[in-house]
């Protein structure tokens, strides 16, 4: 029987912890090597804002927000996507797939977008007016059951699970995938649009949300995301916005 915790012993245990896994398995650089964070400050200045696009069309669109006219069943309301997929930003995403500590990796990564944005945040308004309604919820692109347990983690959750934390909004793990497809790596896009189609399903049993985030780690075509999203509208879903820690340019 373990004893539970509290207070200065569950701080003692904590501090602890972090003390043995840098000992053990110290942080490097993702971007020049040096030791102590995953993403140093001088790298940091090389991190690219991805510009937000409407997650139809694709074009511009300054807030993140659909267009107007691009009005499609299915489709997501908006996207914010932090980083270009270059550099720093696609090293730290590469090398947390493999990584002891692929969490604090990926929160390094979305904590320098935040602190860059500084008093500026009317840039994701539109976003956090969606996030921080009442009855909005967290949910990520779900991952094949063997190749999780492959890998050991979903990469997607550990992003929304991580945003969750940082926002105090509940996460939810609402889709299922319900086959393994190839790669989409490879593939052009309305390969990519044909491989994602009928993969995904709403969990069984679960209370479905009137808004949702829907989390993933890169958007390359959004074929992936906008299957997850036509899925959880067709469950009764009325709004998604897709966030992203980084687009492909």
């Amino acid at each position: 029987m373990f004893m539970k915790l509290e207070g200065g012993h569950k701080l003692f245990f904590e501090k602890t912890k972090d003390f043995l896994l840098d000992l053990f398995f110290p942080k490097f650089c993702v971007g020049c090597g040096c030791e102590g964070e995953f993403v140093c400050s001088d790298c940091s200045l090389f991190l690219s804002e991805a510009s937000f696009i409407c997650p139809s069309c694709e074009k511009s669109s300054y807030l993140g927000e659909r267009h107007l006219k691009c009005r499609k069943r299915g489709f997501p309301e908006g996207l914010v996507n932090l980083w270009d997929y270059e550099g720093v930003a696609r090293k730290g995403i590469h090398q947390a797939k493999y990584d002891y500590y692929i969490a604090e990796i990926l929160n390094d990564l979305m904590d320098r977008f935040f602190v860059r944005l500084g008093d500026n945040k009317s840039r994701i308004s539109s976003f956090l007016n969606f996030l921080y309604q009442e009855d909005t919820v967290i949910t990520f692109v779900s991952a094949y059951k063997v190749r999780a347990s492959v890998k050991g983690f979903n990469q997607s959750e550990v992003i929304a699970r991580n945003l969750g934390e940082k926002t105090k909004k509940e996460v939810v793990d609402l889709l299922k995938k319900t086959k393994k497809n190839v790669s989409q790596t490879n593939l052009n896009r309305e390969e990519r649009k044909e491989n994602v189609k009928g993969v995904f399903k709403v969990k069984e049993g679960v209370d479905t949300p009137s808004r949702v985030v829907l989390v993933d780690d890169v958007w390359t075509s959004g074929a992936t995301m906008r299957e997850c999203c036509r899925v959880l509208k067709k469950s009764g879903v009325k709004e998604v916005w897709g966030f992203t820690l980084a687009r492909k340019v």
